[in-house]
């Protein structure tokens, strides 16, 4: 009895065996051929820059038109001149295809209708097929053809950056290059400039670096710049350069430049960086690291818009940046040095900006004197006691009947005072300040 229905178990282990074998066997039946291979992504119709990244997706089926699980595809991506870019794998997924993983488009390769061969194996089958997309050049590559330096995008943060200013020639020019993230008050930013002039300048010690910055370049970065330093020399790449820090209008902003000549191309570089919110502390560094020049291109291109070649701002004195005052007792007086001697249509703009209730205000003073005393009104008006100024020098010029001014100097830096009630004096109106104000 025993015996028995050992064999029994026996047999019926046998039977489920026998089916679960059956089962696997039809799960993972052979396709039938000839395959089907259908590139969905990358389209024609698809436009991407390089230094973009992009994801395959491949449907592959066989003559039922039932989805083949578990072939072997691979992606192989050819410029234009059938240059090979990359090879890339896919894995069956979701939705019955198979998907690569980000495969980042190669700089400094030829733009145009690059091609994506597919090659599948499935068991004994096999099969290929061939697409095309479109290539573009990035903005790293359109800047080096154009003024003969490389930098890659500012992307920190998964930032999509713009070019914001592009202005002069190969010769003598500037870029502003960067973006933001949205956020309330304090967004997150990252921003890189590359100004150049023709030319060996002076830059043997720290006040030639900050002349050089504030003469020869004077229009400077993203945000306005209260006061350069302190200025360090050091080395970028195999250049000797100055490093130098940069106060911003706030507080976090973090500011850089780094100025030195590159003999090779006989020019002098400066590159600002601004970064606001960094996830890491050598953040500015991370945005200059990719900069380089190629002699080897004969970069003339043209900006579409001129580099404005004006006198050098104003040189403030005081009251000193950041000066604190109370009431009406002490008048404020701005100074500063005179640029040159003015003609009968030249003047000073004074520009004072100030913030209340998220807005930003600002009235601009005319003087032919080299300083101004802020006016009472200014005191009275509902503010944040925070009153920046700069300072620029002015032409008066007529057109079409109308009075208008053009600028003759850059502006000068950007300082400012506060001007707070006395505390046993109450001010008459709401504090309202939910921005920073320095």
């Amino acid at each position: 009895m025993e015996s028995k229905l050992f064999l029994r178990i026996g047999w019926l282990l046998a039977v489920m065996t026998g089916l679960t074998a059956c089962s696997s066997a039809a799960q993972i039946k052979a396709p039938t051929g000839p395959l089907t291979i259908t590139l969905l992504y990358p389209s024609s119709s698809t436009q991407v820059e390089m230094g973009q990244t992009l994801k395959g997706i491949v449907r592959v089926t066989d003559t039922d038109g039932k989805p083949v699980e578990n072939a072997h595809v691979i992606l192989t991506i050819s410029d234009p001149t059938g240059k090979p870019a990359g090879n890339v794998s896919a894995t069956f997924g979701d939705g019955d295809v198979y998907r690569t993983e980000a495969w980042q488009i190669p700089h400094r390769m030829q733009a145009g209708r690059w091609t994506v061969k597919i090659q599948v194996e499935a068991g004994q089958l096999a099969g290929s097929t061939s697409a095309n997309f479109q290539v573009d050049e990035s903005t790293s590559e359109i800047l080096l053809e154009k003024y003969g330096f490389w930098l890659e995008a500012p992307t920190m943060r998964g930032i999509v950056p713009n070019l914001v200013a592009e202005k002069g020639n190969a010769q003598n020019g500037l870029i502003r290059w960067g973006g933001a993230l949205a956020g309330q008050h304090v967004l997150t930013e990252n921003w890189v400039e590359v100004q150049w002039r023709q030319g060996q300048f002076e830059l043997g010690n720290a006040e030639e670096v900050r002349q050089f910055l504030l003469r020869d370049l004077g229009d400077l970065g993203f945000t306005p710049i209260r006061e350069l330093g302190p200025f360090e020399q050091t080395q970028f790449k195999h250049w000797k350069a100055w490093l130098v820090k940069a106060q911003g209008e706030f507080y976090y902003d973090r500011i850089e430049w780094m100025v030195f000549y590159a003999p090779e191309v006989d020019k002098t570089y400066a590159i600002g960086t601004t970064v606001v919110n960094p996830l890491s502390m050598d953040a500015n560094a991370q945005l200059r690291a990719s900069f380089e020049v190629d002699a080897t291109i004969q970069a003339n291109g043209q900006a579409p818009e001129p580099l404005p070649r004006l006198l050098p701002g104003p040189e403030l004195i005081s009251p000193a940046l950041g000066q604190r005052f109370f009431g009406l007792s002490q008048p404020i007086i701005l100074k500063w040095k005179p640029v040159k001697e003015l003609a009968g249509d030249e003047y000073y703009q004074v520009t004072v900006m100030y913030n209340y209730d998220e807005s930003n205000l600002y009235v601009n003073y005319a003087t032919r004197d080299t300083q101004f005393t802020l006016p009472e009104e200014l005191y009275k008006t509902p503010n944040c006691h925070v009153f920046n100024w700069s300072v620029s020098l002015m032409r008066q010029t007529e057109l079409s009947a109308s009075n208008h001014s053009e600028s003759l100097s850059y502006k000068s830096l950007y300082w400012y005072v506060e001007w707070y009630y006395p505390p046993d004096q109450p001010q008459p109106f709401k504090p309202l300040c939910p921005n920073p104000q320095k």
